[in-house]
């Protein structure tokens, strides 16, 4: 197979950027057959008269994405592709007055984190998931940004606020939205929460007096999930169904057989177990949607920090049937302290949003969302995230150096592409009490992966254990996987 895309070297688009979108192209296209082998990284290289680099860049991004497959002793192949969504109108949502006021009659067509105990003396290292580097955040910049909400014009911000968002932040967000993670939604249909469970309880109160309702629907899942979206889900009564979990995603299959009109999913890193859902697989889960009437919950905790390729669009900038809740957070680009989160509803939802959600759901200050605002308007934000991306880069390097070191091949290192945690999986050996309790015996806090399964799926690994590095300094992870290997392997 011969690729001949044309380069340009003077253009401000990397290379490999420019490769890989001419052979996504070539693949979505029907050109280049599901089978087919690429040339090797050397052979492309040489016949493009380019370095090796960007053939493997642009390579990678494709596996990334789910377009290839890299087969042992067979090269690099395209994997076979779904079909585009046909383009639909959004389905009409008709509206009846129910006892609160506001009904649905038809709509056809963390995540919560391990919350780290309190700190013993005797713990050196922890490694919580939640915690982000704050050496990094600009505390001058931030107190100057505040300070100018105290200004007499900005009076307003001292009232109760709107429900559903101050107006000038959720222009803020929809564009921040559109250019970081590929969300296309207008101000009015954004809704900001306290923080993703305040996100995930409003979804919920939306949805209950509609087609998708505990009473008419169960609410399909990941295998593993947030148990604080899962507990938050079943208080407003709905039964989940797990869906198992495949190297690139939810089994769509189990999603169809599930009868479910309602899904939860983190397709941009899976939490807990980090895989990434591939292009083929969100077109299969958006024509589900189309095809049942369903309606899916995108859950994009970290989608802002990937380390390998280009960033991956989300699910909701794929969807041309309005029917994807999407749901961000600001808790692990900025800080949890500000409590700030925002979900872009789809056109029939965000009709009555306002009329739905009640006075106390005015949980985010109005002066942080002033705040964040002025952040993100004057460019800070996307500053912040290059430097925020490069820093987490750095300390999941040397997380994945020191186990490369230290742990294999009596561990495994599991979802080290993104987000700011990764899983630990024993080869054989200690189970996971057994290895909370070494670590914990070697002043080293890991946590457990048990306490997000949903059900009983036999390809989730049951020795894992989970690792949060965003909180610690480079030479604190290195010891800390050091200690680990000395009490999990003993006389290495």
């Amino acid at each position: 197979m011969e690729l001949l895309p044309l380069l340009d070297h003077t253009s401000s688009e990397s290379l490999y950027s420019q490769l890989y979108r001419h052979i996504r192209r070539e693949i979505e296209a029907g050109r280049l057959a599901a089978g087919s082998k690429l040339p090797s990284v050397r052979k492309l290289a040489s016949h493009l008269g380019i370095s090796r680099t960007p053939v493997e860049a642009a390579y990678q991004q494709l596996l990334a994405e789910g377009y290839a497959e890299s087969r042992p002793r067979s090269g690099i192949t395209i994997r076979p592709s779904e079909p585009d969504l046909e383009r639909r109108s959004p389905a009409p949502l008709l509206l009846s007055t129910g006892n609160d006021g506001v009904s649905a009659r038809s709509l056809s067509g963390t995540g919560s984190f391990p919350s780290a105990p309190l700190k013993q003396p005797d713990i050196a290292i922890d490694f919580t998931y939640g915690d982000v580097d704050l050496n990094h955040f600009p505390f001058s910049l931030w107190k100057r940004l505040l300070g100018s909400c105290f200004l007499p014009e900005h009076r307003d911000l001292f009232r109760y606020g709107d429900p559903l968002g101050e107006p000038g932040f959720r222009e803020a967000v929809a564009d921040y939205a559109y250019r970081a993670r590929a969300v296309v939604c207008p101000p009015e249909r954004i809704v900001v929460g306290a923080g993703t469970h305040h996100s995930v309880e409003q979804i919920c109160r939306l949805l209950q007096n509609t087609p998708y309702s505990p009473e008419a629907t169960p609410f399909a899942v990941e295998g593993a999930i947030s148990n604080g979206i899962a507990s938050i889900v079943r208080l407003h009564g709905y039964r989940l169904v797990p869906l198992a979990l495949e190297p690139d995603g939810i089994r769509i299959e189990d999603l169809y057989d599930s009868g479910a009109r309602l899904v939860y999913t983190t397709p941009s890193h899976q939490f807990p177990h980090g895989m990434v859902m591939s292009v083929g697989k969100r077109r299969r889960l958006l024509n589900w949607a189309a095809e049942t009437g369903g309606l899916i919950v995108e859950d994009d905790y970290d989608g802002e920090f990937r380390y390998a390729g280009l960033p991956i669009p989300s699910l909701q900038g794929l969807d041309t049937a309005s029917s994807v809740i999407y749901m961000g957070t600001f808790s692990r680009a900025l800080a949890p302290a500000f409590r700030l989160s925002y979900t872009a509803l789809p056109p029939a939802l965000a009709e009555f949003a306002r009329a739905a959600l009640h006075p106390f759901d005015r949980l985010a200050s109005p002066l942080h969302q002033k705040t964040l605002e002025l952040f993100m308007t004057q460019g800070y934000m996307q500053r912040h995230i290059r430097k925020m991306r490069s820093v987490y880069q750095r300390k999941l390097a040397a997380l994945t150096s020191a186990v490369k070191h230290r742990l294999e091949p009596h561990f495994r290192l599991i979802g080290g592409s993104a987000g700011l945690h990764v899983l630990l999986e024993a080869a054989d050996g200690p189970d996971e009490e057994q290895l909370i309790r070494l670590a914990g015996e070697a002043g080293v806090r890991v946590y457990p992966t048990s306490v997000y399964r949903i059900g009983d799926d036999p390809e989730i690994p049951s020795c894992t254990v989970l690792l949060g590095f965003g909180g610690l300094g480079e030479s604190q992870i290195e010891d800390g996987i050091g200690r680990l290997a000395n009490a999990w392997i003993p006389g290495r």
